[in-house]
């Protein structure tokens, strides 16, 4: 006997109706899980969480606490949701942070996952750029931008655009771009 686990992995795509300004090159891409365009003061584990949190931050930079992680699992759903937005290096559309990250329904909240450019230490992280490109370090507290629908991330923060329902539906989708 064997039993399979099914669930639905259709969601409302967009529920913070943002993208970004003129963000230029994508420093990394992965699959876009949630939300619309996001600045995250980027933390890596639940005491630079608390850290960043009793420390604060500028709103013309950043929305919120951007958890960074290799690989989420199950033990760090109760992190991920304490937080405004995930970036991990692994994972996809239907692993258990996307499932969790979709059951929150009462903030904004954006998330990117299988970003294969990214590698994530303890404490930093790095994103490994094109041939030649040297990488560039992340550490606790700096920005990352990160945009839930596109899938898209860039180093440092980028000026937000609020934009229409309409306007939402026309951001491609990179899981639905042709290969």
């Amino acid at each position: 006997l064997s039993i399979l686990q099914v669930r639905s992995a259709e969601h409302e795509h967009l529920e913070n109706p943002s993208t970004f300004e003129e963000p230029g090159a994508a420093d990394g891409r992965g699959i876009g899980i949630r939300g619309g365009a996001f600045r995250g003061i980027v933390a890596f584990n639940e005491d630079d969480v608390e850290s960043l949190r009793e420390r604060g931050w500028n709103p013309d930079e950043a929305d919120g606490i951007l958890l960074v992680i290799e690989n989420p699992i199950p033990d760090e759903i109760p992190l991920i949701l304490s937080v405004d937005g995930l970036l991990a290096a692994r994972g996809g559309s239907t692993s258990h942070a996307a499932v969790a990250v979709h059951a929150i329904e009462d903030r904004p909240y954006s998330a990117v996952l299988g970003v294969e450019q990214l590698r994530v230490g303890k404490g930093q992280a790095r994103v490994i750029r094109a041939e030649g490109a040297a990488p560039v370090e992340i550490r606790t507290g700096d920005i990352v931008s990160i945009h839930g629908q596109t899938g898209d991330m860039y180093v440092g923060t980028r000026a937000l655009k609020q934009i229409s329902d309409e306007e939402a539906a026309d951001i491609p989708d990179p899981e639905m771009e042709p290969a």
